[in-house]
C-alpha cells in the first residue's frame, strides 16, 4: 500500500472509532489497525463480543452509524469516498433491512415482518409498499 492509501485507511478506521466513542449503545473498541490481516482487508476495527443475542432498534440504528463512521471520516478529510467501505455498506444494508423487513421496528409499517424473495417466499405486500 502508499502512503496515501495507509493514510485513507488511518482515517476511515479511526472514524469507526470515533463513532462508537460517542455513541450510547456501540459496542466497545478492543483493537484498531491500519495493516492488512487478510486478503480483501486494508484494516479493521474490532470490538468486544456481545454476550447479547437480542438487539433494540437503537443498539441496530447505532450499529449502523458505526460502520458509517469510516466512510463519513473519508468525506470529511479527503472530500471523496472509496471503495474501502464496501464491507460496511454490506454490513449496513443487511441491519438496515432486517430493521425493515424482518423485524417490524418501522412505525410506518408497524409490526410486519417482510420475507425476502430469495427465501422462497411469495411477496405478500404492493409494490407501492
Amino acid at each position: 500500500m502508499t502512503t496515501a492509501e495507509r493514510r485513507v485507511v488511518a482515517y476511515h478506521e479511526a472514524g469507526h472509532a470515533v463513532a462508537g466513542w460517542f455513541l450510547q449503545h456501540a459496542s466497545p473498541l478492543l483493537k484498531i489497525t491500519i495493516i492488512p490481516r487478510s486478503k480483501g482487508s486494508l484494516g479493521f476495527a474490532q470490538y468486544l463480543p456481545d454476550e447479547v443475542n437480542l438487539y433494540t432498534k437503537e443498539q441496530l440504528i447505532d450499529m449502523v452509524k458505526v460502520a458509517l463512521g469510516g466512510r463519513v471520516a473519508e468525506q470529511i478529510f479527503f472530500q471523496k469516498v472509496t471503495t474501502g467501505a464496501s464491507d460496511d455498506i454490506k454490513k449496513v444494508t443487511q441491519i438496515s433491512q432486517g430493521v425493515v423487513n424482518a423485524y417490524g421496528m418501522t412505525e410506518d409499517l408497524g409490526c410486519v415482518s417482510f420475507a425476502s424473495m430469495d427465501q422462497g417466499y411469495v411477496k405478500s405486500y404492493s409494490d407501492h409498499t
